[in-house]
This record gives structure tokens, C-alpha cells and sequence, in this order.
């Protein structure tokens, strides 16, 4: 849900959308780099459904067997996965406080400053949400690293899968782990130094397994 909200903040908000203009003009090739970590929202959204099915239930819709049992084979399949259950939840967080950031200071965007203390509070407050489409970008493609392992680590998902037969496992493994680590560098510096957090990514990319792992989505 989180995922969803800063996706359309993205994509429909004014304000957002002149920030994010911002930082492709003064970091063009920066940005070129990041493009290739844009995940489909839908496909990912499908992809999430076919590992855990009983995601698609209502809150008002009746159990029955089958789905107590998808829900027993799934809760073992995380268990036995500790790498993709921490980088699911890092990144369920990490989603979460930047999209509280962001909703925190929008109404900052409109301000007119009549002091250095405002303008200072508006030029930190624009190079934070400058960032909104970079950190969509990254954190649902750590989802998808996440998801992808989950698949070839317990072969979970659809039985004709292909998505299983582009990587091997030691590529995954290292793709996740290295996610893990970033995420982390990524989310702890993006309000305070947001350059320090884009070296990170950048740097992120750069890693074979990465690599591999963006040729084959």
C-alpha cells in the first residue's frame, strides 16, 4: 500500500513531479543509470500473487482449506529464508518512512520564503522529495530481488516459471544480500546526505550479480 501511495505521488503529484525535474537536470546521467531498476508495478504486483496467493483474499472472504495450506507453505518457505524475509521487511520500512517524510514536508513545496531560514528549509526540503522517483525506483526493485529468490530458493510461483531459469542461485543469493546492504546505506543517509546515498546505489549497480539480475527482468 505504501508502494502504491509513493508511486502516485510520483506520477500524479505537481509538486513532486518539479522536484524530480530538478534532479534530472543537475544529475542527467545519474538518473540514465537508475532507469533500468524501474520495475512494472503490475508485473511486480502479479508476481507477488502467485508466491503468496492468499495476498489476493478479502478481509471479508472465507478460508478453506486450500488457502490455509498456501498460507502454512508460504510462512515455512520465509522461514526457511531469512535474507528475503529481512530485505521484504527493510524495505516495507524503508518505503514507509520515506513516503511519511515526504508527505511531512509537500506542503513545504508551496511556501514562499521571505527569510534564509526559509529558503534554506525549502531547497533541503526540495533535494529530499528531488529523490521520490530514485528511491520508487530502487526500493520496489529490492522487492523484486527479494521475490526473485524467494522463487528459486524454495521454487515457490507458478510451475512454468521462467523467471527461475535466467539466474543462478549463487548470482540471487549475492543480489540479495548485496540489496540488503544498500537498502540500508541508502535509507539512513537519503534525509541528511543524500549524495552519500546516491554513491551508494550507484555503486550498487556496479555489482556483477546486480547486473545480471537488471539483463534478465
Amino acid at each position: 500500500r505504501d508502494l502504491v501511495e509513493l508511486d502516485a505521488l510520483v506520477s500524479e503529484n505537481s509538486s513532486i513531479a518539479d522536484c524530480i525535474k530538478t534532479m534530472e537536470l543537475q544529475q542527467p546521467k545519474l538518473c540514465g543509470d537508475l532507469r533500468p531498476l524501474k520495475i512494472d508495478s503490475k508485473a511486480l504486483k502479479e508476481m507477488a500473487y502467485d508466491i503468496f496467493p492468499t495476498m489476493v483474499k478479502g478481509d471479508d472472504e472465507n478460508w478453506i482449506d486450500e488457502d490455509t495450506f498456501s498460507e502454512h507453505q508460504t510462512n515455512l518457505a520465509l522461514a526457511s529464508n531469512i535474507v528475503v524475509l529481512t530485505l521484504l521487511a527493510d524495505a516495507s520500512d524503508a518505503i514507509k518512512k520515506y513516503l511519511d517524510g515526504v508527505q511531512k514536508r509537500i506542503d513545504v513545496l508551496s511556501m514562499h520564503p521571505s527569510s534564509t531560514k526559509d529558503r534554506r528549509i525549502l531547497k533541503t526540503t526540495t533535494r529530499f522529495c528531488s529523490a521520490a522517483m530514485i528511491v520508487r525506483d530502487f526500493y520496489t526493485f529490492t522487492v523484486y530481488v527479494a521475490l526473485v529468490t524467494m522463487k528459486d530458493r524454495n521454487d515457490v510461483g507458478s510451475p512454468n516459471d521462467a523467471t527461475k531459469k535466467k539466474f543462478n542461485r549463487e548470482d540471487i543469493v549475492r543480489a540479495s544480500e548485496r540489496s540488503r546492504m544498500t537498502l540500508s546505506t541508502f535509507d539512513s543517509h537519503i534525509a541528511n546526505n543524500l549524495d552519500r546515498s546516491l554513491k551508494a546505489l550507484q555503486q550498487y549497480l556496479q555489482g556483477k550479480a546486480v547486473k545480471k539480475v537488471l539483463l534478465a527482468k
